[in-house]
């Protein structure tokens, strides 16, 4: 990563946010019905962040949930995913040390439905579907991602933030 010098005459980018969308089920769960699932994520890099934009930064990412049988009938699979972090739903931030970024992440494209627990902290996403002995069930899921524009006491460093999905089904 090449460091940048930051003044308030700056209006070059800093280096920001390789947050990570991680940690998503360390071991498969497993449905009383006969499937057992997993997930799976791509990060969300949002890249040189610009804190004199006037425009958010917006990126994606994408949860795939893979279930396959563990009996020999087709079963139903259905649930939700959530999002947790160490930030709170409606207040996420990207952490350099002491130094922050707030961003949120968006069920839906238009970024107007924050991602969440379902607790009142953001929607969950639904998940539904069938696995059968020769059909696994595999779907993906798009997780919108926005880096609020004029943060003014950003500096130059390596943003992160930890996010755990979790497949409640």
């Amino acid at each position: 990563m090449t460091q940048r010098r930051h003044t308030g005459q700056d209006r070059r980018g800093i280096m920001a946010a390789a947050m990570l969308l991680g940690a998503l089920a360390a071991v498969p769960a497993q449905a009383s019905g006969g499937a057992s699932c997993s997930l799976t994520a791509t990060p969300l890099g949002f890249g040189d962040y610009v804190p004199f934009s006037s425009m958010p930064d917006d990126v994606t990412a994408t949860i795939t949930v893979t279930c396959t049988a563990t009996g020999g009938t087709t079963v139903p699979v259905q649930g939700s995913i959530s999002l947790t972090s160490v930030s709170t739903t409606y207040g996420r931030q990207l952490a350099d040390g002491t130094y922050i970024l707030r961003y949120h992440t968006y069920l839906d494209p238009a970024r107007t439905v924050f991602w969440g627990d379902g607790s009142g902290l953001g929607a969950t996403e639904p998940v539904s579907g069938m696995v059968g002995p020769s059909t696994p069930f595999q779907q993906a899921f798009t997780v919108y991602g926005r880096v609020l524009a004029r943060q003014y006491t950003a500096h130059v460093g390596p943003y992160a933030d930890l996010i755990t999905a979790i497949l409640n089904y």
